[in-house]
């Protein structure tokens, strides 16, 4: 059975957000993102987050802001793996992670082609 990722991040890089999610979903890769005004808000997150294997944020620049720091903490609360593409700025949530990797990382963790 295949993993599933739910991609978190700040809004203001949503069009670098898009591109990554389609990497993942061209590499075979269920992938979920968040969009801005979907009809569910906050609790549309919370879901997919629930619904996937592991929580990936792309925060560019180490930038989290508070809704995705609360992703992270929803996720790492439901204890499920939090993967990020930068170090966060903040060294109390960076230590949190699971990892910090690249698109092409995850994509070959999750099939099976990891060096880890």
């Amino acid at each position: 059975m295949s993993k599933s990722v739910y991609v978190a991040g700040s809004f203001k890089n949503l069009e670098k957000m898009q591109a990554i999610r389609e990497t993942l979903v061209n590499a075979g890769i269920e992938t979920t993102i968040s969009e801005p005004l979907q009809a569910n808000g906050i609790d549309g997150c919370l879901q997919r987050i629930r619904e996937a294997d592991i929580t990936y944020i792309l925060n560019f620049g180490g930038y989290v802001g508070k809704s995705v720091a609360m992703d992270i903490g929803y996720a790492l609360g439901l204890g499920k793996p939090v993967y990020a593409l930068e170090p966060i700025d903040d060294p109390d949530i960076t230590h949190l992670l699971t990892r910090v990797v690249t698109p092409g990382e995850v994509i070959a963790e999750l099939s099976g082609n990891s060096k880890n």
